[in-house]
């Protein structure tokens, strides 16, 4: 007997993104970063093991359409459907065609055909539907098994029962296998039951927890209860205003987890991430530590027990495992997407995105080794992808795409002092002959802006003074050199960040002062220097120039959180000071 032929590994998905008419595609790539397919996908689904001829995942083609791969980047079912998802434990895959839901099969066969208009994945064995009629359940041949006049159907759980909504009352209770009204309906809202015994049920605007006969466990008292998890814990909000608390209850209604710090709202991996505003680390499901917080940002795990990490001491990131272990990137940072928050490990592809110090982005596996890497040219007309070792496994066609399509990736929140400036000439040029420009201007009423309080950012509006401004009028002409808002929000979530910014705006500011005492002489005392504005926190160099006085400041101030920095190059009228 022939034995069958090896199953090989999942290729990952790693995303080559671009403008328009390029977009966003996906390429497949082997463990090592081997082309498996060129980026010739927009989407690409989590591979399944369906052992009916080895691995396969729902992926769209360039127009949109979905269907089937393998492993090896071939189409196992032609891409001709609306959208497909993920297959389920059941080994089916939901599909949307002519606007109706059906399921297909590990060979990407359409065993059940698109006749349903919602359709939901195999959980226990039956699925929630929705027909003409309202929702119901089905079971994995496309049969309604339980009714489809519900107004609405929630998963069916390890214990037997489902939420329903009952269409007339509006009211939730539960159905069992039979269909039969297990529990009744009496409720505002209903999590499905975990597999413990114990659903959250919410009667108002307080949520209790019942057992499968509708007798309470906990009765109505807690702001909100989400679904049990596999650890068989549910995240809650209890307490009064002035007196709230978060944690995790058991089956029996217990606080198994509460804290006062940061928490996250759900384990990953069997861990939970906590937080003193400070580090980060992470507890069991009992509440004990399992990874020590000494980490100054870490994600909650991907499925396959890797987190993108920042340790505190010292400063590095990297990925860390469930069982502690930690390995350093040699990159700079991890990708951030537009707001700034860092991308991390993404369950779908398995794979982390760094910036790397000359602009490209990696991809790292769960074991913190480098998988593949994409890099845009220097105009943005051309993207190369590489594997582990370097190599180029795929290059965009030159003269098919118009420069600017691809961009280079810059580190967000550890920048380099070069990325908060303004004036390129006064960082990268000659700082003498800007503030040459500056003291060969005519004087002028001027006052630095805020970027937290001031309603103009020209410093030569002064329209909207009041009485309490006057004292910060300058005259003479102003650059802003550098500058650099920091939310409260970003510095809730990356402790260091404000610390790193402080060190490159005083690099900044010592760069520029280096080249100006070169060209203008030793600068007058620190009890001599002048200010053009106060705020949080300040720092002056002053040079006499003739008539004038040559002032560099960097300003610091502090409003609801929020912090700005901002450093200033003014030639300001010495007789007015």
């Amino acid at each position: 007997m022939t034995p069958p032929s090896p199953v090989p590994p999942a290729p990952y998905a790693v995303p080559v993104e671009g403008r328009a008419p390029f977009g966003a595609r996906r390429a497949l790539v082997g463990g090592s970063g081997e082309l498996v397919r060129p980026p010739d996908l927009t989407a690409v689904g989590p591979f399944h093991d369906g052992g009916k001829g080895g691995l396969i995942a729902p992926a769209a083609d360039l127009a949109g359409r979905w269907g089937y791969l393998d492993a090896r980047g071939g189409w196992i079912a032609a891409p001709g459907l609306e959208w497909a998802g993920p297959f389920d434990g059941a080994g089916l895959s939901r599909f949307r065609s002519a606007e109706r839901w059906g399921y297909a099969d590990t060979t990407g066969a359409h065993v059940v055909p698109a006749r349903f208009t919602d359709a939901e994945p195999f959980p226990h064995g039956l699925a929630v539907v929705r027909t003409q009629d309202g929702a119901g359940y089905a079971d994995p041949t496309g049969r309604v098994v339980i009714g489809g006049g519900f107004r609405a159907a929630g998963p069916f759980s390890p214990v037997g029962l489902g939420a329903v909504r009952q269409a007339e009352s509006g009211q939730c209770g539960y159905v069992d296998r039979q269909g039969r009204l297990a529990v009744p309906a009496r409720f505002d809202g209903a999590r499905p039951f975990g597999a413990g015994g114990a659903a959250a049920v919410r009667i108002g605007d307080r949520w209790g927890l019942v057992d499968t006969a509708g007798e309470w466990i906990v009765e109505p008292s807690f702001r909100l209860v989400n679904p049990f998890d596999e650890n068989g814990l549910a995240y809650v909000v209890g307490g009064e205003a002035g007196a709230l608390f978060t944690g995790f209850v058991d089956h029996r209604g217990e606080l198994v987890i509460t804290r006062r710090g940061e928490m996250d709202q759900e384990l990953r991996c069997g861990l939970l991430k906590v937080g003193d505003g400070y580090t980060r680390g992470y507890v069991d499901a009992t509440g004990q530590e399992a990874i020590e917080d000494r980490y100054a940002w870490a994600e909650a795990f991907c499925r396959d027990g890797a987190a993108v990490a920042r340790e505190d001491h010292p400063e590095r990131w990297g990925v860390l495992r469930t069982d502690g272990s930690f390995t350093p990137s040699p990159h700079r940072e991890p990708l951030t997407d537009d707001d700034g928050w860092v991308i991390g490990f993404d369950d779908v592809t398995g794979l982390a995105p760094f910036v790397t110090d000359g602009g490209a982005v990696a991809y790292v596996g769960p074991d913190g080794r480098d998988v593949s890497r994409v890099e845009a040219a220097r105009d943005g007309s051309a993207v190369t992808l590489s594997d582990a070792d370097g190599r180029t496994v795929w290059e965009s066609e030159p003269g098919r795409t118009a420069p600017g399509t691809f961009k280079r990736a810059w580190p967000f929140l550890t920048r380099d002092a070069a990325q908060y400036v303004d004036h390129t000439p006064a960082w990268e040029g000659d700082p003498a002959a800007v503030a040459r420009e500056l003291l060969e201007r005519q004087a002028q009423p001027f006052r630095p802006c805020s970027m937290i309080f001031d309603d103009s950012d020209d410093p030569y509006d002064l329209s909207a003074l009041d009485e309490d401004d006057e004292d910060d009028v300058r005259h003479g002409a102003v650059h802003v050199i550098a500058s650099v808002f920091l939310a409260a929000e970003s510095l809730a979530e990356y402790p260091f960040l404000q610390d790193w910014t402080t060190e490159r705006f005083e690099e900044i500011h010592e760069g520029l002062r280096a080249r100006l005492t070169a060209h203008y002489g030793a600068p007058l005392p620190d009890g001599e220097a002048q200010f053009l504005r106060y705020g949080d926190g300040e720092r002056s160099t002053t040079w006499r120039a003739g008539e004038r006085l040559l002032i560099l400041q960097e300003y610091v101030l502090v409003g609801d959180g929020d912090v700005e920095m901002q450093t200033w190059l003014a030639a300001v009228d010495a007789r007015a000071v």
